[in-house]
Protein backbone atom coordinates (compact mmCIF):
# COMPACT_ATOMS: atom_id res chain seq x y z
CA UNK A 1 0.00 0.00 0.00
CA UNK A 2 1.33 3.46 -0.86
CA UNK A 3 1.75 6.12 1.81
CA UNK A 4 1.29 9.89 2.08
CA UNK A 5 3.92 11.65 4.17
CA UNK A 6 2.89 14.43 6.59
CA UNK A 7 4.95 17.61 6.93
CA UNK A 8 6.06 16.74 10.46
CA UNK A 9 7.89 13.63 9.21
CA UNK A 10 10.18 15.78 7.08
CA UNK A 11 10.66 18.44 9.75
CA UNK A 12 11.35 16.05 12.62
CA UNK A 13 13.65 13.93 10.48
CA UNK A 14 15.80 16.91 9.48
CA UNK A 15 15.81 18.32 13.03
CA UNK A 16 16.59 15.13 14.95
CA UNK A 17 17.57 11.61 13.93
CA UNK A 18 18.03 11.99 10.17
CA UNK A 19 19.73 15.36 9.82
CA UNK A 20 21.09 16.03 6.37
CA UNK A 21 24.64 16.51 7.64
CA UNK A 22 25.01 12.92 8.84
CA UNK A 23 22.14 10.74 7.57
CA UNK A 24 21.87 11.34 3.86
CA UNK A 25 20.85 7.69 3.41
CA UNK A 26 17.44 8.34 4.98
CA UNK A 27 16.68 11.04 2.40
CA UNK A 28 18.00 8.84 -0.41
CA UNK A 29 15.70 6.07 0.86
CA UNK A 30 12.74 8.46 0.66
CA UNK A 31 13.57 9.19 -2.98
CA UNK A 32 14.05 5.50 -3.77
CA UNK A 33 10.78 4.61 -2.01
CA UNK A 34 9.01 7.20 -4.16
CA UNK A 35 10.63 5.80 -7.30
CA UNK A 36 9.21 2.39 -6.28
CA UNK A 37 5.73 3.94 -6.03
CA UNK A 38 5.69 3.53 -2.25
CA UNK A 39 5.62 7.07 -0.85
CA UNK A 40 4.17 10.38 -1.93
CA UNK A 41 2.94 13.52 -0.31
CA UNK A 42 0.62 16.33 -1.37
CA UNK A 43 1.00 19.90 -2.59
CA UNK A 44 -0.21 21.31 0.76
CA UNK A 45 2.71 19.59 2.50
CA UNK A 46 5.11 21.01 -0.06
CA UNK A 47 3.72 24.49 0.61
CA UNK A 48 4.17 23.99 4.35
CA UNK A 49 7.80 23.00 3.73
CA UNK A 50 8.28 25.99 1.42
CA UNK A 51 7.09 28.26 4.23
CA UNK A 52 10.21 27.39 6.23
CA UNK A 53 13.46 29.37 6.07
CA UNK A 54 15.20 29.53 2.70
CA UNK A 55 18.21 27.81 4.25
CA UNK A 56 16.15 24.85 5.49
CA UNK A 57 17.60 21.66 3.97
CA UNK A 58 14.19 19.94 3.98
CA UNK A 59 12.77 22.81 1.95
CA UNK A 60 15.60 22.62 -0.58
CA UNK A 61 15.31 18.83 -0.76
CA UNK A 62 11.53 18.98 -1.31
CA UNK A 63 11.89 21.59 -4.05
CA UNK A 64 14.22 19.24 -5.95
CA UNK A 65 11.99 16.15 -5.82
CA UNK A 66 10.37 14.80 -8.99
CA UNK A 67 7.10 16.49 -9.87
CA UNK A 68 5.04 13.39 -9.09
CA UNK A 69 6.16 13.21 -5.46
CA UNK A 70 3.68 15.87 -4.33
CA UNK A 71 0.23 14.90 -5.59
CA UNK A 72 -2.40 17.46 -6.54
CA UNK A 73 -4.87 18.23 -3.79
CA UNK A 74 -6.82 21.42 -4.53
CA UNK A 75 -6.44 20.72 -8.26
CA UNK A 76 -8.03 17.25 -7.99
CA UNK A 77 -11.85 17.19 -8.05
CA UNK A 78 -12.04 13.82 -6.26
CA UNK A 79 -9.73 15.04 -3.49
CA UNK A 80 -11.83 18.17 -3.10
CA UNK A 81 -15.03 16.10 -2.83
CA UNK A 82 -13.40 14.03 -0.09
CA UNK A 83 -12.05 17.20 1.54
CA UNK A 84 -15.64 18.42 1.81
CA UNK A 85 -16.55 15.11 3.50
CA UNK A 86 -13.66 15.43 5.97
CA UNK A 87 -14.52 19.01 6.87
CA UNK A 88 -18.21 18.08 7.17
CA UNK A 89 -17.23 15.35 9.64
CA UNK A 90 -15.32 17.92 11.71
CA UNK A 91 -18.06 20.54 11.58
CA UNK A 92 -20.71 18.00 12.61
CA UNK A 93 -18.65 16.66 15.49
CA UNK A 94 -19.97 17.65 18.89
CA UNK A 95 -16.69 16.56 20.48
CA UNK A 96 -14.38 19.35 19.32
CA UNK A 97 -14.46 23.03 20.22
CA UNK A 98 -15.25 25.50 17.42
CA UNK A 99 -11.67 26.84 17.37
CA UNK A 100 -10.32 23.29 16.83
CA UNK A 101 -12.71 22.76 13.94
CA UNK A 102 -11.85 26.12 12.37
CA UNK A 103 -8.10 25.40 12.63
CA UNK A 104 -8.50 21.90 11.15
CA UNK A 105 -10.55 23.25 8.22
CA UNK A 106 -8.13 26.06 7.27
CA UNK A 107 -7.29 25.88 3.59
CA UNK A 108 -3.54 26.31 4.22
CA UNK A 109 -3.31 23.42 6.72
CA UNK A 110 -2.44 20.04 5.20
CA UNK A 111 -4.14 17.62 7.62
CA UNK A 112 -7.66 17.53 6.14
CA UNK A 113 -6.18 17.45 2.63
CA UNK A 114 -3.94 14.51 3.58
CA UNK A 115 -7.00 12.57 4.75
CA UNK A 116 -8.96 13.54 1.63
CA UNK A 117 -6.05 12.49 -0.59
CA UNK A 118 -5.66 9.21 1.28
CA UNK A 119 -9.38 8.51 0.79
CA UNK A 120 -9.12 9.37 -2.91
CA UNK A 121 -6.05 7.27 -3.65
CA UNK A 122 -6.40 4.48 -1.07
CA UNK A 123 -3.18 5.42 0.77
CA UNK A 124 -2.14 5.26 4.42
CA UNK A 125 -0.85 8.41 6.10
CA UNK A 126 2.57 8.58 7.75
CA UNK A 127 2.72 11.17 10.52
CA UNK A 128 4.53 11.72 13.79
CA UNK A 129 1.39 13.15 15.35
CA UNK A 130 -0.03 10.92 18.07
CA UNK A 131 -3.66 10.02 18.61
CA UNK A 132 -5.35 11.98 21.38
CA UNK A 133 -9.04 11.11 21.12
CA UNK A 134 -9.85 12.87 24.40
CA UNK A 135 -8.59 16.22 23.07
CA UNK A 136 -11.23 18.85 22.40
CA UNK A 137 -9.05 21.88 21.63
CA UNK A 138 -7.28 20.31 18.62
CA UNK A 139 -8.22 17.74 16.04
CA UNK A 140 -5.29 15.35 15.79
CA UNK A 141 -4.57 13.86 12.38
CA UNK A 142 -4.64 10.19 13.47
CA UNK A 143 -8.04 10.64 15.14
CA UNK A 144 -9.58 12.43 12.17
CA UNK A 145 -8.09 9.86 9.79
CA UNK A 146 -9.49 6.98 11.86
CA UNK A 147 -12.93 8.62 11.91
CA UNK A 148 -12.81 8.73 8.11
CA UNK A 149 -11.60 5.13 7.75
CA UNK A 150 -8.00 6.01 6.90
CA UNK A 151 -5.09 4.39 8.67
CA UNK A 152 -2.15 6.49 9.92
CA UNK A 153 1.19 5.22 11.17
CA UNK A 154 4.40 6.80 12.53
CA UNK A 155 7.34 6.86 10.17
CA UNK A 156 9.21 4.33 12.28
CA UNK A 157 6.50 1.85 11.32
CA UNK A 158 6.98 2.77 7.67
CA UNK A 159 10.73 2.20 8.01
CA UNK A 160 10.17 -1.13 9.80
CA UNK A 161 7.97 -2.28 6.94
CA UNK A 162 9.97 -0.99 4.00
CA UNK A 163 13.57 -0.11 4.90
CA UNK A 164 16.53 -2.23 5.76
CA UNK A 165 18.88 -1.02 8.54
CA UNK A 166 21.13 0.52 5.85
CA UNK A 167 18.18 2.44 4.34
CA UNK A 168 17.79 0.22 1.32
CA UNK A 169 14.29 -0.68 0.13
CA UNK A 170 12.93 -3.80 1.83
CA UNK A 171 11.12 -5.88 -0.77
CA UNK A 172 7.45 -6.55 -0.11
CA UNK A 173 6.92 -10.05 1.24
Amino acid sequence: MPYLIDTNVFIQAKNFFYRFDFCEDFWNWMEAAHAEGLIFSIQKVKKELQASDRGCPARAWAENLPGGFFLADVGNDDVMANYARVVEWAVNSSHYRPHAIAEFAKADVADAFLIASALTHGFEIVSQEESKPEAKKKIYLPDAARAMGVRSIPYYELLTRHARPNFRIRSAA
